[in-house]
């Protein structure tokens, strides 16, 4: 009976009704005559052969879907991608420069002031916090940054303000325009809360963001206890260290709340990170009650090169008591004003900033890191936090009992911190993460005109009279504009973009090696800093050099790359490139072509749907979003893409031109490969206008390819001006 089974070449329905059919006549034919078409054998043999069919076929799907080459659902790619280690990113955000601008008044004159009254006085500059919102009416942007206009230089030390004298008809100064520059992201901070039971945790604990269009997650911090009321600061987000404190603002009595937070990291087997010390600040507090409370400021310590910025605690005669500690009423002013780092005054107590020295850069260090956690998208684009699987070891120093010692093993083996520790159950956990983005939020220059959210503080003069005058007029004159278009956004990467992040990824093991390890490693980075819509990479002189291009904000190429984002790329391969490469970015090229097609249209069609059908082909094919830079095109595969149309009867000819000329709106980038007639490539008619020159491009000679190099890429800049369509029909 070894030979009574069915073939396991058997594929098909029909297969293996045959092969069933066969080994019934040949080891049952006594039966086997009573399978005619209305019997009952016949319905039972064509049940069992549907049901190994689907069983074939959900197989077949099945090992089709583990490879990286033969997958086509997302699921599996992103699963494959978590296999090898390879962290899929999400949409971006586009980044911008904008200028922010408002009137200053003149310095106060009288016996309470000898200030100079042609110069402004600079106690009403604004201080604009990060999480400001801007507008374009349809994209919302945030500012990433606080904004001081008190001050000339950044955080980084450079530059960015602009002072301008505002003058009356008869010459005279009357007030000054300050203007600031800051870089502002598409989207917006939410925050997410959840109250963390004891059912909560578990080893490898999951919380999913379900949110639309999820950036990323900037960060999580864990109050110890319940039944906040108040969402945190945003300067509490962004403390750099794991444990700290915070004054608490759910009452009217002082006290401090303790604060852990996470980081996200690669891989929860990570132990350290990179990131800048922190110096404490103590102030210690007296309110009404004579309850006493030491507050802490953490601020990152600064190498400081020939200027900085020193903050003064000013006070007052008569606002310290007989124990030299400071008294205060207004708590709830105070604790805002030490969570905000402003410069705004309480009744009794006044922080003064000085600008002595121009902080350059933070002092950097390694820190080893147990509040960690890890991100992943889902199928769906949701996000998934992960946390690791230990608990916290409360036994500290290794004890000398024994028995004591046999508990702290215990203790340790249950407290695995190597993969991270989870939140304590019973504290009110909080994520600061990001929404929007993609590639709609590339907006053009001078776009960016509304302010819909300002989280704005003015210290002022109260010497002044007309003080609280002046400080409302300085806030209704700012105005915000965006200098630059923005550049990085990006829809969430295709299922092409994923298995060619998928194959370097697994090759480059995390190390930039080859080119594509350049170019997989650049298409990771974090949605926070920007990202280029394409890149090529290449070796020049010995050099590596990264092209890159961009899309505007009506979704086309565009080769300027902003300063910003180029320094972002920069500083982030520095980690991952081999020692002795040299890296140089630059600005990718754009190619623009248009077609020419001539068909014979059957007379049954309509000769407008048609040759609708006929553009929209040869546009889907040279959509940007299916290519890389680099990559060339095979004219044959478009030329059988539009045989196959219905009611195409014959094509006739497919021509290709090299569109130049900025005035047309293309680029001035001619394509390698030889024409038919190069005319004038270069863009200049005889006159030495700028103009289109329609370069045809000689297919023949290059076996009909459209040849491209890595710092290149074709694309179709105008749908409807640049495919045509001739139609022929039969008479």
């Amino acid at each position: 009976m070894a030979e009574n089974k069915i073939s396991y070449l058997s594929r098909t329905y029909g297969d293996y009704k045959n092969e069933i059919l066969d080994v019934t006549k040949k080891y049952y034919g006594d039966v086997f005559d009573s399978f005619n078409d209305a019997s009952v054998g016949s319905w039972f043999v064509d049940i069992l052969a549907d049901v190994a069919d689907t069983l074939s076929y959900n197989i077949d799907r099945a090992y089709q879907e583990t490879s990286v080459n033969s997958a086509n659902e997302l699921r599996s790619l992103l699963a494959i991608a978590r296999t090898m280690g390879c962290k899929i990113p999400g949409r971006k955000a586009a980044i911008v420069e904008v200028e922010l601008s408002c009137e200053i008044p003149l310095n106060h004159q009288g016996s309470t002031s000898d200030g100079d009254q042609s110069q402004a006085d600079e106690s009403y500059c604004p201080y604009i916090r990060r999480g400001t919102l801007f507008s374009t009416g349809l994209q919302t942007f945030e500012l990433v940054n606080d904004v001081d206009f008190s001050k000339q230089f950044d955080d980084n030390g450079l530059s960015n303000r602009q002072i301008i004298p505002t003058r009356d008809s008869n010459g005279n100064i009357v007030s000054y325009t300050y203007r600031k520059l800051a870089i502002a992201m598409a989207g917006q901070s939410k925050i997410y809360k959840k109250t963390i039971n004891r059912a909560d945790i578990k080893p490898f604990m999951e919380v999913t963001l379900e949110d639309d269009g999820i950036l990323g997650v900037e960060s999580i911090i864990v109050k110890k206890g319940r039944d906040f009321v108040n969402d945190p600061a945003m300067s509490e987000f962004f403390v750099e260290k794991e444990h700290y404190t915070v004054p608490s603002t759910t009452s009217s009595t002082l006290s401090n709340i303790e604060v852990e937070r996470f980081f996200e990291v690669d891989n929860l087997a990570e132990q350290y990170r990179y990131t800048y010390e922190v110096e404490e600040s103590k102030y210690t507090i007296t309110d009404d009650c004579g309850n006493t409370v030491e507050f802490t400021q953490y601020n990152p310590v600064w190498v400081v090169t020939d200027k900085f910025d020193v903050i003064e605690n000013t006070v007052k005669p008569g606002d310290v008591n007989s124990d030299g500690k400071v008294d205060i009423t207004d708590v709830t002013s105070l604790i805002n004003m030490l969570l905000n780092g402003s410069s705004s005054s309480t009744p009794t107590q006044n922080l003064s900033v000085n600008s002595h020295e121009i902080r350059s850069v933070v002092r950097g260090k390694w820190d080893r890191l147990k509040n960690k956690f890890i991100t992943e998208y889902t199928d769906k684009w949701a996000l998934k936090i992960i946390f690791g699987r230990g608990l916290r070891n409360e036994y500290g120093e290794i004890p000398e009992d024994a028995d004591a010692f046999t508990q702290y093993m215990m203790c340790k083996m249950n407290a695995n911190d190597y993969m991270g520790v989870l939140p304590e159950a019973g504290n009110t956990m909080y994520i600061l993460y990001r929404v929007g983005g993609g590639a709609q939020s590339n907006i053009a220059k001078d776009t960016l005109k509304s302010i819909i959210y300002i989280n704005m503080s003015i210290e002022g003069n109260s010497e002044d009279k007309e003080d609280s005058v002046k400080k409302r007029r300085v806030a209704d004159s700012l105005t915000v504009t965006n200098t630059t278009p923005s550049y990085g956004g990006k829809d969430e990467p295709s299922e092409e973009e994923i298995k060619y992040l998928i194959k370097y990824n697994n090759a480059s093991q995390n190390r930039c090696v080859t080119l594509h390890d350049y170019e997989a490693r650049i298409m990771q980075i974090p949605a926070k800093f920007g990202c280029p819509f394409r890149c090529g990479v290449t070796e020049e002189n010995n050099k590596v050099v990264i092209y890159t291009l961009g899309l505007d904000y009506d979704g086309k190429l565009k080769s300027e790359l902003a300063e910003q984002v180029a320094e972002n790329i920069k500083s982030y391969i520095s980690n991952y490139r081999m020692i002795n490469d040299f890296v140089e970015i630059r600005s990718g090229k754009i190619i623009n072509l248009s077609f020419e097609a001539e068909i014979y249209v059957d007379k049954s069609y309509d000769r407008g749907d048609v040759v609708r059908r006929v553009i929209d082909t040869i546009y889907d094919y040279m959509d940007i979003r299916r290519h890389r830079m680099g990559d060339d095109i095979f004219v044959g595969d478009i030329e059988k893409e539009i045989s196959k149309l219905d009611g195409v009867q014959n094509l006739v000819s497919l021509r290709v031109f090299n569109q130049v000329g900025t005035l047309n709106g293309y680029s001035d980038n001619c394509i390698s490969q030889e024409l038919v007639y190069r005319g004038k490539c270069d863009g200049l008619d005889d006159k030495g206008t700028d103009q289109s020159t329609d370069n045809e491009i000689d297919l023949k000679k290059s076996d009909k390819m459209l040849f491209t190099e890595a710092n290149s890429m074709f694309e179709i800049k105008y749908k409807n001006r640049d495919i045509k369509v001739i139609v022929k029909q039969r008479s």
